[in-house]
């Protein structure tokens, strides 16, 4: 299900859920949560079987057998949100209370993506308990791809070794998708990188708009979503992938991009519980009017072919 699904049942939740779809696309359009009760869970991850091989048989023979074993992981619950205050003095100062209040809520609101977005590739519990695990953890050595041994350099122009690190990079992308299985995949990189794809493979391109009128690039039919940035203090941001890895001798210069497959309790998946997302109603609390949003989330890498990683790419 998704995001606008897992809202706690409240006018003030109903009410900022739509400004935060309008703010990413992929909490609007494609990342997919399921629901389960408690303080952890326990989800199906794809099983295995001893004897995956089809069998033949002769006539009154039976096929050999295969035991199936099943497979769990545990997802915990992380909590992301904050608290919106202001001082109720306001009010006697001519401000308008309520207005203020929704004007601050608001802003944090469309900041919100941004810090989801940020723990979707960069997430760690090892290093933060607090975080869910994003995919640059979760995603496995053998759905990664290499753009080259000491990194490939995406560069501009006509001539032919501009041509040939461009046609690298594109068969480079294609394999990365194609690593990618499920239905529902999306390739999630930052605006520098999506900005040279527009340049060199433009005949690939297609673009569509969501209800919110957001434009959203597609290469080849699989959708190209830019993460954007984060904000990291008072005005300012960074980008949430940016170029700071280490590919053979490019070192702190290569940056990756990301292929999933977001399917519900399948593929990449997300862990919350009935009303999930909530903004709790406004409550005065000695001279502050208060109130507290929050997600409940985990990731879950139900299937590991569901996610593929592309590194080393520099500009």
């Amino acid at each position: 299900m998704k995001f606008n699904q897992i809202g706690y049942g409240n006018d003030l939740t109903s009410k900022v859920i739509p400004v935060i779809n309008s703010k990413s696309v992929l909490l609007n359009n494609y990342i997919e949560f399921f629901k389960k009760p408690g303080s952890a869970i326990t989800y199906r991850k794809a099983g295995a079987s001893d004897d995956i091989a089809a069998k033949t048989r002769t006539l009154g023979v039976e096929y050999g057998e295969a035991k199936f074993t099943s497979q769990y992981e545990t997802a915990a619950r992380h909590f992301i949100g904050g608290q919106v205050k202001i001082d109720v003095a306001l009010e006697r100062m001519g401000f308008d209370l309520a207005s203020e209040f929704e004007s601050n809520l608001m802003r944090h609101m469309k900041d919100f993506p941004g810090i989801f977005h940020n723990m979707l590739i960069n997430g760690d519990p090892d290093t933060d308990a607090t975080q869910f695990a994003g995919l640059k953890l979760l995603v496995k050595d053998d759905r990664t791809v290499a753009a080259g041994g000491n990194g490939l350099e995406l560069t501009q122009g006509i001539d032919n070794p501009a041509k040939k690190n461009q046609q690298i990079f594109l068969e480079k992308l294609d394999e990365t998708i194609a690593l990618c299985e499920g239905n529902n995949k999306v390739i999630i990189l930052n605006a520098r990188v999506l900005a040279r794809i527009n340049s060199i493979a433009r005949e690939y391109l297609t673009i569509t708009k969501n209800e919110f009128g957001v434009p959203i690039t597609m290469y080849n039919q699989v959708p190209l979503i830019n993460l954007g940035d984060v904000q990291t203090a008072v005005d300012a941001y960074s980008p949430v992938i940016d170029f700071t890895e280490t590919q053979g001798t490019a070192e702190d210069k290569c940056a990756s991009l990301y292929v999933a497959s977001f399917e519900e309790e399948d593929g990449v998946s997300f862990a919350t519980t009935e009303g999930g997302f909530a903004v709790y109603d406004i409550t005065r609390v000695d001279t502050w009017w208060k109130s507290t949003y929050e997600l409940i989330v985990d990731s879950a890498l139900v299937r590991n072919s569901a996610l593929s990683r592309l590194k080393g790419l520099y500009l």
